[in-house]
């Protein structure tokens, strides 16, 4: 409830503060997972939709979709314990690798 005290400045510099940190988060979780191309989260903040990178003549087990969905998951949980809108900002966000 302290947020809704805040000016609207306040509340959109912290909400700039919280996308910048997801923002460098999410690409820590993609440049250490390289197959992952992208990801979303549920209401829950469980990883629901996962999409990994298929390889040639290899098919993903799903012990490594499990292992994926589990960073994933400690990734929300570390964000949300690090700021106190993390939590609020990826309830039913989808996040992909940005390709170039």
């Amino acid at each position: 409830m302290e947020h809704e005290r805040l000016s609207p400045r306040v509340q959109e510099i912290e909400r700039e503060r919280s996308e910048a940190l997801i923002a460098a988060r999410t690409k820590e979780l993609f440049d250490r997972l390289p197959p992952l191309l992208g990801f979303s989260f549920d209401e829950a903040l469980s990883a629901c939709e996962v999409e990994l990178q298929p390889w040639p003549g290899h098919a993903w087990g799903r012990d490594v979709y499990d292992e994926v969905r589990t960073l994933i998951t400690d990734f929300a949980a570390e964000l949300a314990a690090e700021d106190p809108q993390g939590d609020e900002l990826l309830r039913g966000r989808t996040f992909a690798r940005h390709l170039h």
